[in-house]
């Protein structure tokens, strides 16, 4: 089913208006997105016709199960591009909530999770840490504690730092790139192969990487 921005903006909305009761309004949701009330009820016709939502007249609308994991998915999206606009692209907020509404209609599924992998998961993403493929920490390890010419694949990053996540992305540290431990001492930088090239690197930055290692994905 094909699904356009005007259609994804009220299973979003609806998703809002009835995450802590079972049903939603019409009056509310035309509030919410300043239409009226007929096209409101046209547009939840279409959309009941399509499987997402349950909708009586009068009774107000709530959505099917494939209706409510249609918009916890694009919620998702929004909020994995809000992050990476503010952390890597350093936007401001406000500019970053515009664009992360509308590119969330036309990003796929794979590249939102690569994206979520690259950023590493929050609290807000827990739930989608299978989705994205982020491993348990019991099959991670991070480069930090890699052995001598162990390799393996990143997995993701956990960084709160813009700063360091723009550097370790500038420098190739990405989900899905194969990388080796060169060299490791207890003092002094790090040696990791990132690609075709070897990286002297702080512990600081080793520490928020996180590798597949080779035998255990």
């Amino acid at each position: 089913m094909t699904t356009t921005g005007n259609r994804e903006d009220y299973l979003i909305n609806i998703l809002r208006l009835t995450e802590k009761r079972p049903v939603a309004k019409t009056t509310e949701l035309a509030a919410m997105m300043d239409v009226s009330a007929a096209s409101v009820s046209e547009m939840l016709k279409t959309l009941s016709g399509e499987g997402m939502v349950n909708y009586q007249k009068y009774k107000g609308v709530s959505l099917t199960n494939e209706g409510r994991e249609y918009a916890a998915q694009l919620r998702r999206k929004h909020h994995i591009m809000e992050r990476f606009l503010i952390n890597v692209l350093d936007s401001d907020t406000d500019l970053a909530h515009e664009e992360a509404h509308r590119m969330e209609h036309v990003i796929s599924d794979e590249s939102a999770d690569k994206m979520c992998r690259m950023l590493g998961p929050t609290d807000e993403c827990d739930a989608c840490k299978e989705t994205c493929g982020i491993k348990n920490e019991r099959s991670t390890t991070t480069i930090t504690m890699m052995g001598p010419q162990t390799s393996g694949k990143v997995s993701h990053v956990m960084c709160d730092n813009p700063d360091h996540l723009r550097k370790l992305i500038s420098m190739g540290f990405v989900p899905g790139r194969p990388v080796r431990m060169d060299k490791t001492s207890r003092s002094g930088p790090v040696i990791v192969r990132i690609g075709d090239s070897s990286v002297a690197m702080d512990r600081l930055l080793t520490d928020m990487i996180f590798v597949d290692l080779d035998g255990q994905r």
